[in-house]
């Protein structure tokens, strides 16, 4: 280890320890928990002004929204599949939440009007991954959501029938 590292892992260890995160590490492996608690945390803010008033069928909508976002992430190609849980565990862990996000409290901590504005900062960074994160989980979201039948009747669409 040269000079150079051992200062930067100086740095970035005091910074960890300032922060009080434990652990940090960060792995590509695929964690469905990463998953299910980033969804967790931005369906309901993306899909606050169409999920029903009464709470309990906009938790049944949301569950069926992120199974189904589940069950369409093993059709799309291998490194959109990765690319979407490396963002996943990137969001779930605290350092680099906060470099994606700017806040100390956790995304699921955070009001539904602020996890609009963190969503609303992504789309306008000059930063293309941010941009690149706000619209692809985005068109996942809403096509998982809107995809569903029962979301159809107040757009007054119906399906195309086919042969």
């Amino acid at each position: 280890m040269d000079r150079r590292q051992f200062l930067i892992s100086g740095i970035a260890l005091g910074a960890a320890a300032s922060l009080g995160v434990a652990g940090w590490h960060y792995s590509v492996q695929p964690n469905s928990d990463n998953r299910d608690w980033v969804l967790s945390a931005i369906l309901p803010a993306l899909l606050y002004d169409a999920l029903p008033e009464d709470t309990t069928l906009a938790m049944a909508q949301l569950q069926r929204s992120k199974t189904a976002i589940t069950d369409f992430i093993a059709f799309l190609p291998l490194s959109q599949q990765q690319e979407l849980q490396q963002l996943f565990n990137l969001l779930a862990q605290r350092i680099t939440e906060l470099a994606f996000t700017g806040h100390f409290t956790t995304l699921a901590a955070l009001s539904i009007n602020q996890r609009l504005a963190i969503l609303q900062q992504w789309r306008d960074s000059y930063l293309t991954t941010l941009q690149q994160a706000y619209h692809g989980l985005r068109e996942l979201l809403y096509g998982a959501y809107y995809g569903q039948p029962e979301h159809w009747q107040p757009l007054a669409y119906t399906a195309p029938k086919f042969r």
